[in-house]
């Protein structure tokens, strides 16, 4: 292999491009983005930057600015991928010229997720995807501004937290009964959604989003299923992304709920590989699935280079992802079965637990709160389906690294 176009020039993207380098790949490597930004870190983006704008500019980029010279990587910004050409062996841009590639690594990760609403597009209707989204944003969460979020999965209660803490009027509306239910469970949502509404944010359960009201060009109202306005100065919407598939699906290659992927993360096509975000693969626990979190898009990108160079790759791993909002630190492994067994250790009131979610006596998730050097074992615990009891579990003389050991 003498060559290697990559597709996306984000967190995966970025991470395939270091990883190829570091494995000794000595060829080509041309790393195509739509943004005009080297690759970059999105975590900050419903954080920091809508914090302070004005220093956190450059403190999430994956690299400085001179390492994609130093390590011939051709960077290609504000281009546009226009089609898979396989036949001639690479990926054609907008102008029509071809970038001629033995392998070609898709990671077009997916698009936020639109309101079909009227007015959906206003200025002040934000949705949250690229740090140009962010610093948009930032411009209307200004103290006393009145913000509603529509949808409180994770990017819509990180946004929701931020604007709280900018000293923003924060409603919050949700069509499940808690903030991140399908995250956290139902339980756990419902302590979420405590949290929130604690520290200020006024939240809408079970309710659906029916119309704008408008006034100069602009949002000035929402208005839910059960007939209420909501007075608004800006409107966040955070209803999940639709994944990139477009190159694929021209190309012929086999796409789902995603570009389906094997465990070398190989698409259909024996030159085409996908990670991130865009990515169909097999479940840890069975099935298939994309997973949209950081960590297995910097993983399953690396796993991607290697699968590229002709590695034994055998890419499966559980979910595992972070949430800051407010003072809590969340992070969760694995699944909650549909009807675990959970196992608390900690004070819930106090924010600092552990939870472990039991199908059987088998761990299938742990959930930390403020305890993230539990997660390192708790991680383990999962990809080991370490056997406990719900007893020994909630003995806290029995350490977590003492569960780990009986699988050793």
């Amino acid at each position: 292999m003498h060559s290697v176009a990559i597709v996306g020039a984000n967190l995966a993207g970025g991470r395939a491009a270091e990883a190829l380098r570091q494995a000794g790949f000595d060829g080509q490597i041309t790393l195509i983005g739509e943004e005009p930004l080297r690759p970059y870190e999105r975590p900050p983006l419903s954080k920091e930057l809508l914090w302070n704008t004005a220093e956190a500019p450059n403190n999430f980029f994956l690299q400085d600015e001179g390492w994609y010279a130093e390590n011939r990587i051709d960077l290609l910004l504000n281009t546009r991928v226009e089609a898979l050409d396989l036949n001639a062996g690479g990926v054609r841009l907008s102008g029509g010229s071809l970038v001629t590639a033995d392998k070609v690594l898709l990671a077009t990760g997916g698009h936020a997720r639109k309101l079909n609403l009227a007015g959906a597009d206003c200025a002040n209707v934000h949705y949250l995807r690229t740090r140009d989204d962010a610093t948009r944003m930032a411009l209307d969460l200004r103290q006393g501004a009145r913000v509603v979020i529509v949808g409180m999965g994770v990017i819509g209660a990180e946004v929701a937290a931020s604007a709280i803490k900018l000293g923003c009027e924060v409603t919050a509306i949700e069509p499940l009964a808690a903030p991140m239910e399908r995250a956290l469970g139902k339980r756990f949502g419902l302590w979420l959604g405590e949290q929130h509404s604690k520290r200020g944010v006024r939240t809408y359960f079970n309710r659906g989003v029916t119309g704008f009201k408008f006034a100069d060009g602009r949002v000035s109202a929402v208005e839910i299923d059960d007939g209420t306005l909501i007075p608004c100065d800006a409107v966040v919407v955070g209803v999940g992304i639709i994944p990139a598939t477009s190159l694929a699906i021209d190309a012929g290659l086999t796409v789902n709920n995603g570009i389906v992927v094997d465990r070398r993360c190989q698409t259909s096509s024996p030159i085409v590989f996908a990670a991130g975000d865009v990515a169909e693969q097999d479940g840890f626990f069975g099935g298939r699935f994309r997973q949209e979190t950081y960590q297995n898009a910097a993983d399953q990108a690396q796993a991607a280079a290697l699968a590229m160079l002709g590695h034994e790759v055998d890419y499966c791993k559980p979910m595992w992802y972070w949430s800051d909002q407010f003072d809590l630190n969340i992070q969760f492994c694995g699944q909650i079965p549909v009807e675990a067994e959970i196992v608390v250790r900690g004070d819930v009131e106090s924010n600092a637990f552990v939870a472990f979610f039991l199908s059987g006596n088998t761990i299938e998730g742990v959930l930390t709160v403020n305890r993230a050097a539990d997660m390192g074992i708790g991680k383990r615990l999962v990809e080991r389906r370490v056997i406990a009891s719900a007893d020994r579990l909630a003995d806290a003389d029995v350490s977590l690294r003492e569960l780990l050991k009986q699988t050793a």
